[in-house]
Parts: structure tokens; C-alpha cells; sequence
């Protein structure tokens, strides 16, 4: 990112602008250029299915419901978090399989990918649970090689510990996907230019397709 996004990036996380971001009234603790990002992501790519990791309000798992409801997707979303703290306007969405757990459990990583359908649509895996290092380290060895060619990876905050905010987090989401792609090369496709579309993104780094 240039230096005014990085400054931009800064401000708005550092402002708390992200926590009172919402979606149909529901809080998603997200950077809507990012959102923005993803709507186009899951239309360019004919994504179906949508698996976050990290609830927490619902608002974002709500947002992509809408996404693949008004596409006539014929997937779901499934969201799983240690401890949501769910928007019952979130809760109540048809589309939504809200999974208490660990996203890093490979029960619940089975649970979802072994009941999608083989000749399923693409699906769009974002990682924003826990964001220490070995925690998404564990996530991306567990999720990414079961993706299929054209399913789309996001990895989210790997701007803390830094990279430019928060530089007292420690090891995160950015540590965790360098190593990642260093000790799995070509598994993951960069994505800069949509990275870098708008300017200032939380996913530095993160925007990946499965080869």
C-alpha cells in the first residue's frame, strides 16, 4: 500500500471506525472496501458456498447470505466461532449454519467440506478467528489443501503486528500465511491485484486462489 493508505488504514483502525461498521443493522467488524471486494469476488468467481471462520456479531456471515441469496447461489454459509456472540437478526437467517468450535478442529473442517457436493460450485474460505499465528497457521494447514482449484482464500488482519497497526499483537495472521506459502509452494495463487483495487485492505497479503 502507498503511504497515505497505510495512514488511512491507520486512522480508520485505530478510530475504532471498524467496530461500528454494520450490515442491515448487525456489526461485522470489517473495512467496507473489503467488503466490496468480496461481493465482487463471489460474483466474478461463480462462488457458491461461503465458509468464515469467526462470527462474532454475524454481521459478515449475513452479508455474504445476502451475497448468495441474491445471486440464486445454491450454497449456504457456514461460520464458526469459539464464542459468537451472535445478532439474533443473524442467528435467525435460513442460510447461515452457525458451528460453535474451534475452525482449527478437523472434525468440524470435515463436518462442512464432506457434505458439500461433488460437483459443488466454488467457495469462498475467509480466515478472521483467532489471530495469533500458530492459530491460523493451523487453519491454513487444515483448510487450504482440501480447497479445490478456483476456490478463493482470503486471509484476514494481517495488518496487526505492524503491518502497519497494533505492532504489540505479536506473530499473526500475516506471519502465519508467509510461512504457509513458504513451506507449501504453488498450493496458493496471489491475488495483488485485487488486493490491491482499493487502496487500504485488512488482507495485506491475504487474497489468494487455490491452484
Amino acid at each position: 500500500m502507498h503511504p497515505p493508505a497505510l495512514e488511512y488504514l491507520k486512522w480508520y483502525h485505530q478510530t475504532n471506525v471498524w467496530k461500528q461498521v454494520t450490515w442491515r443493522g448487525v456489526r461485522t467488524l470489517k473495512l467496507p472496501s473489503d467488503m466490496w471486494n468480496y461481493q465482487e469476488i463471489i460474483t466474478g468467481h461463480g462462488v457458491g458456498w461461503v465458509v468464515e471462520t469467526g462470527s462474532r456479531h454475524g454481521g459478515s456471515a449475513l452479508y455474504f447470505a445476502d451475497l448468495l441469496r441474491n445471486s440464486g447461489a445454491p450454497g449456504r454459509v457456514f461460520s464458526i466461532d469459539f464464542r459468537p456472540a451472535l445478532d439474533p437478526r443473524a442467528a435467525a437467517d435460513p442460510l447461515i449454519d452457525f458451528i460453535t468450535g474451534d475452525s482449527a478442529d478437523p472434525a468440524i473442517a470435515a463436518r462442512i467440506l464432506d457434505g458439500l457436493p461433488a460437483d459443488r460450485a466454488p467457495l469462498f474460505l475467509i480466515l478472521d478467528s483467532d489471530h495469533a499465528a500458530a492459530h491460523v497457521r493451523r487453519e491454513l494447514d487444515l483448510w487450504a489443501p482440501r480447497l479445490r482449484s478456483g476456490d478463493y482464500l482470503v486471509v484476514e488482519d494481517t495488518v496487526v503486528n505492524g503491518h502497519p497497526v497494533r505492532p504489540d499483537h505479536g506473530p499473526g495472521p500475516m506471519e502465519a500465511i508467509r510461512a504457509f506459502r513458504a513451506d507449501n509452494p504453488g498450493l496458493l495463487i496471489a491475488d495483488p491485484a485485487r488486493e490491491a483495487k482499493f487502496g487500504a485492505t485488512f488482507a495485506r497479503e491475504g487474497y489468494y486462489l487455490r491452484a
